[in-house]
């Protein structure tokens, strides 16, 4: 009898155990916020300006950026929680690269791309990421990065750069929300020789 009551009580324990996650992952309590979107710009790209491509520096990054996000050797975690939604700035007439630096990533997770906004839609994907579809879930955005403060803007966090610099390529700026307020840091990719230490 003794048995049978545990093998009763054993599911309706584990309904009120808390859901692990990712410990760069802040539980918003409210329930419609996103847990995490992270915002990276896309990958290095030539010197001349006509070319829409990446430079052979981004595609290297680019094929490298999933190992931020999956188990590493001996099932170390990865530095940053996985993605459940990737999104990226849509082709533009001199730019695929956006895309191009997200693909490997969408191809390693297993999951589409929403490229249903140029890059000055900042404010109309924010909306959508926003819209309570998204609530408690991980998104990767990827952008251009002259629009990135306008994008981080448009989540509400406060005090934004007024710039990305020009030059750099090997940052993530992390979004969360605490107490329904938008609060960013900044964190390093650290995937290619040269990157911030």
């Amino acid at each position: 009898m003794k048995t049978v009551r545990r093998a009763l009580l054993l599911p309706l324990v584990c309904l009120f155990l808390p859901v692990a996650t990712h410990p760069g992952v802040a539980q918003d309590e409210s329930g419609r916020f996103p847990a995490l979107v992270m915002i990276l710009r896309h990958a290095e790209k030539p010197l001349e300006d006509k070319n829409p491509d990446l430079a052979p520096q981004g595609f290297a990054r680019a094929k490298a950026l999933p190992r931020l996000f999956l188990p590493g050797p001996n099932g170390a975690p990865p530095p940053f929680p996985r993605p459940d939604f990737l999104f990226a700035a849509d082709v533009a007439k001199h730019s695929n690269r956006p895309l191009e630096t997200i693909a490997p990533t969408a191809q390693a997770l297993d999951e589409k791309i929403n490229h249903d906004y140029v890059d000055i839609e900042t404010g109309p994907v924010a909306k959508k990421i926003m819209s309570g579809k998204y609530a408690g879930k991980v998104v990767l955005i990827c952008w251009h990065h002259g629009e990135i403060p306008h994008l981080a803007e448009a989540f509400g966090v406060p005090h934004v750069p007024k710039h990305w610099d020009p030059n750099v390529f090997d940052q993530i700026w992390e979004i969360r929300w605490v107490n329904g307020q938008a609060q960013m840091t900044v964190a390093e990719e650290h995937l290619l020789p040269g990157d911030a230490q």
